[in-house]
């Protein structure tokens, strides 16, 4: 399994993934901190002059939209790629089961995933000093988990964005998939059963450890993401297993 890791890493390096997904990862937390220092007077006049407050914007951004987008992006990347290079045929005749490679392209993907959204906790601290906010121990502890859960969680969605890229064996369906997906976490965000889109039950349990949503019992979305994160993998190795893919 190492070895598929470091071969997944070969191939994506002179690749857009990892220059577009960092990119786009840390850029909404730069953009927001541009933002907030243009209105610096204002926000200091208001009282809201705050990391707390920097970090409420922060997420309902990120959390909602570019999140859960970057993720499927990296995720249905990681695979078109491999079509487009004509490189899935050859990597089908390796030593390698079928079940090694795609879960060898889960991992990858997902500690991918796990790595942009520790660069973005990092953006946000260092944000947080230019700007000049006093950051106390707790607020530092707590803002950096919630954005570290949050990368934990979305990767319930990496299983299933492989699965529909396997499928349509091209980068547009899944894509439009995911995008309606996302975007419809602002339609149903005061819906107390919101835990139900896979793409949105992520942000319930964020908001759920933060504090927020009272009027949902936290049972209800670790259930769904279990559930969610053990039937798309399943879905996703019995199709790449008994599918032709060359």
């Amino acid at each position: 399994m190492i070895n598929l890791l470091q071969s997944e890493y070969k191939k994506y390096k002179n690749t857009y993934i990892y220059s577009l997904g960092l990119l786009g990862m840390i850029s909404p937390v730069i953009l927001i901190a541009i933002g907030t220092f243009m209105v610096r007077d204002d926000l200091i006049a208001q009282g809201i002059y705050t990391w707390h407050s920097f970090y409420g914007r922060l997420v309902a951004f990120f959390v909602y939209l570019i999140g859960p987008l970057l993720t499927s992006f990296i995720a249905i990347s990681a695979v078109t790629h491999e079509y487009q290079s004509y490189t899935m045929g050859n990597i089908l005749t390796t030593p390698y089961s079928r079940l090694k490679i795609i879960l060898g392209k889960l991992g990858y993907v997902s500690l991918l995933v796990i790595g942009f959204y520790v660069c973005v906790a990092l953006t946000n601290i260092l944000c947080a000093i230019i700007l000049g906010f006093t950051i106390t121990s707790t607020e530092l502890i707590d803002h950096t988990s919630y954005l570290l859960l949050a990368g934990v969680t979305t990767l319930v969605i990496v299983p299933l964005a492989l699965l529909l890229t396997v499928v349509f064996r091209s980068f547009i369906p899944p894509m439009i998939i995911s995008v309606a997906g996302t975007i419809l976490n602002f339609a149903v965000y005061h819906w107390d059963k919101c835990y139900l889109s896979p793409w949105g039950v992520p942000e319930v349990i964020v908001l759920k450890a933060a504090g927020y949503l009272n009027n949902i019992d936290t049972v209800y979305p670790l259930t769904f993401i279990l559930v969610y994160a053990a039937l798309f993998t399943t879905a996703l190795l019995i199709y790449f297993h008994y599918s032709d893919q060359y």
